[in-house]
């Protein structure tokens, strides 16, 4: 019995400490292609890995290498969060890691 209890206070106070990351993400609400949601969460949050990762898993579905996906999502007609460019979109978010990631590759 007691090594069910401390079992539940372990599966407690881990539900606890993981409860507010995964709040952290609700508050981002995105209208329209969800497919590219991913980019823009990336901006949002400055996390250039995501980024990163959101780039990759595109290869072949926007073009063929990473660095043509990033040009065409910051080219003139590509994707926009929040009515801006990813570029003006990072200004914006105070995102200073994937602002200067972003500017190093275009």
């Amino acid at each position: 019995m007691k090594a069910i209890t401390k079992s539940l206070a372990v599966l407690l106070s881990v539900t606890a400490v993981t409860a507010p990351a995964v709040a952290a993400d609700k508050q981002y609400r995105f209208i329209g292609d969800t497919q590219f949601a991913g980019f823009c969460k990336a901006v949002a949050t400055d996390d250039v890995r995501a980024l990163r990762v959101n780039l990759s898993r595109n290869v072949g579905r926007i073009a063929a290498t990473e660095r043509e996906v990033l040009r065409m999502l910051t080219s003139e007609g590509g994707l926009t969060c929040n009515g801006e460019n990813l570029v003006d979109f990072s200004v914006q978010r105070d995102a200073t890691a994937v602002h200067d990631f972003l500017v190093s590759r275009i």
